[in-house]
């Protein structure tokens, strides 16, 4: 599989840099049955199917980008990817740097916020932030951390995106990106298609995989990040009832197509139930939904859980098949990513005709950018 293959020209204007002014207000492509309709978001409800379920990713995203200013013209980044508390004003970073080769060993960044000073120290390869009083490392984070915006977003981050960039039911915080296909809905465009649908939110909190580009030539060989899922015994429940299932966003997606393969392993008395990037290539006996529901109800019964929660690396590539979902919500992705392939594979080869259509139509492409509704092949 040719990475070449899923590549796309991206032009520099086409990138969003801001959201619409209303999220209902970003246009909206529509690909149904080979066919392409261009329309705006807030006439989304005329397209989903009546009587679907529509599942979004509750995750919110938290200020996991640290800047210290080493000296007037070097500024560290440390953006935090997961974390291991170790004192009541210590934590270890496990995490991405920028400007790294500027960055000592041993030797500490500081950084002063009134009273309160952070330290940043790397030993061992290890990144060690300490603090000078006691503070939870919530609060630490809303202090001191900015909101991490794309790195193809070329500005500083700004008053307005500390809400455009969280989506109206963002409930649990976790995630280091935004699941952006939900940044189109408002209060009122849920409530209307509560009115022909049923809704229901899952979580995925959204890891550095957002991020990381592919670099090897043969596609298969790219390593996926895992990232944390929280299902209820209410989502399994409610995908059991769905006829039909709209994911909202690509992690939604990935949620609810990682639930598949979590029911075989609880069915297998797994150990471990994570979800590694290609569980699809083993020759599992193949179940429908219900089976796979009834089988994750028992387990959650039998232990008398609410709630599950597992990491999952799935790697969805073309030639995938979905289990599960119906249509997909998301917005336009960049080129050569894990997200375009998940799209090749969710409609085929017509992706490419979509992208262009998108191209050529002034669509605006990435986490700021326009949405589309895509039909499954």
């Amino acid at each position: 599989m040719n990475l070449e293959d899923y590549s796309y020209l991206l032009q520099k204007k086409n990138i969003a840099l801001y959201p619409s002014k209303k999220r209902e207000n970003s246009k909206l492509l529509v690909y149904k049955s080979k066919k392409i309709t261009d329309t705006l978001f807030n006439k989304i409800i005329n397209y989903i199917p009546r009587g679907s379920t529509i599942f979004f990713n509750d995750t919110k995203v938290i200020k996991s980008r640290f800047l210290f200013n080493k000296s007037q013209n070097i500024i560290v980044e440390i953006l935090v990817i997961n974390f291991v508390i170790l004192s009541k004003n210590s934590v270890e970073i496990n995490g991405l740097i920028g400007n790294n080769k500027k960055w000592k060993e041993n030797e500490n960044l500081i950084s002063i916020k009134n009273s309160l000073k952070l330290k940043a120290v790397k030993k061992n390869n290890k990144i060690i932030l300490s603090w000078n009083k006691i503070k939870e490392w919530t609060e630490i984070i809303n202090i001191f951390g900015t909101l991490p915006l794309p790195p193809y977003i070329k500005r500083d981050v700004e008053e307005s995106d500390l809400k455009d960039y969280q989506t109206v039911y963002s409930k649990k915080e976790g995630s280091i990106a935004s699941p952006t296909a939900g940044l189109h809905f408002s209060n009122e465009i849920i409530e209307k298609l509560k009115l022909k649908n049923k809704t229901d939110y899952l979580t995925l909190h959204v890891g550095i995989g957002t991020f990381k580009p592919i670099k090897e030539e043969n596609i298969v060989d790219h390593n996926m990040h895992s990232e944390e899922i929280i299902i209820s015994k209410r989502n399994i429940s409610n995908l059991k009832k769905s006829k039909n299932i709209v994911a909202v966003g690509t992690t939604s997606l990935r949620t609810l197509e990682s639930l598949y393969f979590l029911g075989i392993k609880l069915l297998n008395n797994d150990v471990d139930i994570n979800i590694e990037q290609y569980p699809y290539i083993k020759n599992y006996k193949t179940y429908n939904k219900n089976q796979i529901c009834n089988i994750i109800l028992s387990y959650m019964n039998s232990k008398n859980l609410n709630s599950i929660r597992f990491r999952s690396s799935l790697f969805i590539l073309p030639g995938y098949d979905f289990k599960f979902c119906n249509q997909l919500i998301t917005n336009f992705h960049y080129p050569k990513s894990t997200l375009i392939l998940l799209i090749a594979a969710f409609v085929g080869k017509d992706w490419k005709k979509i992208y262009k259509f998108a191209s050529k139509n002034k669509f605006r492409f990435l986490s700021y950018g326009d949405s589309s509704l895509l039909f499954k092949k």
